[in-house]
């Protein structure tokens, strides 16, 4: 999936509508599937339902932040690590 196929979904699940915010949260689309990516979810399990509600959360805390402050919400942090990372992890 592309990061613009990603970025219609993510505003799917924020409600957004229009391109207005699209160079916005373009960014931190990529830059949260990025992390979720680093810390082990594999491309297949990023693109699953799961992923695509966890991707969109990371994005609304990335775009909700307050000055300073950068951090990801406890609902993001449950669904990536005990969710995504436990199906992504290889067969042993």
């Amino acid at each position: 999936m592309t990061d613009a196929e990603l970025l219609v979904k993510v505003k799917a699940g924020l409600s957004v509508s229009g391109t207005y915010n699209d160079t916005q949260l373009g960014i931190k689309v990529t830059a949260v599937k990025e992390y979720m990516l680093n810390a082990g979810i594999t491309q297949e399990q990023l693109e699953t339902n799961l992923g695509i509600a966890t991707l969109t959360i990371g994005v609304s805390d990335l775009w909700n932040l307050s000055s300073g402050e950068v951090k990801f919400s406890d609902a993001f942090t449950l669904y990536l690590m005990p969710q995504l990372m436990v199906v992504s992890l290889p067969d042993a």
